[in-house]
């Protein structure tokens, strides 16, 4: 390694087109933390708290994903009721 190479942190993207064969579970338990599983085709992902602790930093990060979920999916549904025609009512509906 030379110069910067030995300070620059790890990376890794990972990209994920969702077909029809996938899987999403919430794993819960009485007495550890959940755990959240994404089965697409053969690749699997999975969430859970690091070394098993709920710590405020994981509830930060769970509520960031929850609302990019959210969004997602609103946007989902805008494009697929776009798509089906629910976005362009009939002109004689038009203001």
């Amino acid at each position: 390694m030379t110069g910067d190479e030995a300070n620059r942190p790890s990376s890794t993207h990972l990209s994920v087109h969702v077909g029809t064969d996938w899987r999403v579970l919430c794993h819960t338990y009485p007495d550890r933390p959940p755990i959240l599983s994404l089965d697409i085709n053969r690749a699997a992902l999975t969430l859970a708290a690091a070394d098993g602790a709920v710590t405020p930093d994981h509830l930060r990060f769970a509520r960031n994903l929850l609302a990019a979920v959210n969004t997602y999916v609103l946007d989902c549904e805008r494009i697929h009721l776009a798509e089906q025609g629910a976005g362009n009512p009939p002109e004689e509906n038009a203001a």
